[in-house]
């Protein structure tokens, strides 16, 4: 007897409570039960507005959504999520014209668009302090020195370096090698520029690590530095960054060859130009021929070959125009390169042997 008066006073606080809890929740919704009426019978004869009440409070049965439909009058959150989620998706203009099709008058439609308004600000203090939250977990980080990804900034690293200057410096490097390069790099919030993993200096060539020496000293550069910032209060604060520079060689053939006949000078030990050659240089290009002509003086006295080589010989050139680009810079033209092959005369006439040099910039 005790046991069953027991279960019935529990059974009685639980649904007193249930009952407690359901007319809190109407209490603290602004949706009547005339408007809940409205929003159920238009879902239950609309597949969209269905769709839109079944995903704003979560709803996966459809035997589910229209059990509560058919108590949506007890149910006024329920009621209040699908004004929300019809405002989020239809934005306040066509908002109002599906409520309207609910049977909505005008002042339920107010009362719908006050809750759109006050499910605004209570997103914008959330995301407010979301942001805040974001703002001093960045500041952490920047004052322990972390370092900032590209799509993570307010604004980007700028460096700018005058190349020009550095195409004046005599760096010998094989002449086969491309100078397409990518430095994977860190921009100190003071500017300063280092390597993201040093160790990649060790496979350099000599021309690579004069450019990365080039560019990363800003006595020997001279360039501008400035490091990329996050925006923090309105503030853009510098910060470490990483940055990739990038150097691009391009080399476009000339037509034709030059066909030269050189004799070394016995007093300077330098190759000369006979007149009786089959090119005249100065005519060959109207392309800076003075500029071609010292190229090749260059190209000459790199190649170990042609030192070694003495007396009248016979040369066969192709030329290539170089071109030198960069994203920290404008583009620059670069000094000729060439394939020389020189005679090698026999007694069937001879061929043409490939000979290398060293080339800079």
């Amino acid at each position: 007897m005790k046991k069953v008066f027991l279960i019935t006073i529990i059974t009685l606080v639980w649904s007193i409570g249930s009952c407690l809890a359901q007319e809190q929740k109407k209490a603290n919704s602004f949706v009547t039960s005339t408007m809940a009426r409205k929003i159920s019978y238009y879902c239950q004869y609309n597949q969209r507005a269905l769709a839109l009440f079944a995903n704003a409070n979560q709803i996966n049965v459809s035997s589910d959504a229209d059990k509560i439909l058919r108590s949506l009058d007890k149910h006024l959150d329920y009621a209040e999520k699908f004004i929300i989620n019809l405002y989020y998706n239809y934005g306040v203009k066509m908002s109002y014209f599906a409520l309207k099709d609910a049977g909505f008058t005008i002042k339920e439609t107010d009362i719908a668009e006050s809750i759109w308004k006050k499910e605004q600000e209570k997103q914008n203090i959330i995301a407010e302090k979301k942001r805040q939250e974001k703002e001093q977990a960045l500041l952490k980080r920047i004052e322990k020195g972390d370092i900032f990804t590209k799509d993570m900034l307010s604004v980007q690293p700028d460096i700018e370096i005058d190349i020009a200057n550095m195409a004046t410096y005599s760096v010998l490097n094989d002449k086969n090698e491309y100078m397409n390069y990518d430095y994977d790099c860190i921009i100190a919030k003071d500017g300063k520029l280092s390597l993201k993993n040093p160790s990649d200096s060790l496979h350099y060539s000599n021309i690579q690590k004069f450019i990365y020496q080039y560019i990363s000293d800003e006595d020997m550069g001279g360039g501008v530095y400035r490091a990329g910032s996050i925006k923090i209060d309105g503030k853009d604060i510098p910060v470490n960054s990483y940055v990739n520079i990038k150097f691009n060689e391009q080399r476009y053939k000339h037509r034709g060859y030059l066909d030269l006949t050189m004799k070394k000078n016995k007093k300077t030990g330098q190759w000369e130009i006979l007149p009786e050659s089959s090119t005249d240089l100065m005519r060959w290009t109207y392309d800076e021929p003075e500029q071609l002509k010292s190229d090749l003086e260059s190209a000459f006295y790199n190649c170990p070959k042609l030192q070694e080589m003495k007396g009248k010989i016979k040369l066969k050139i192709d030329v290539y125009k170089r071109i030198l680009k960069s994203n920290i810079s404008d583009k620059i033209d670069l000094s000729h390169y060439f394939d020389i092959s020189y005679l090698k005369k026999d007694i069937w006439g001879g061929e043409y042997i490939p000979i290398e040099y060293y080339i800079s910039f």
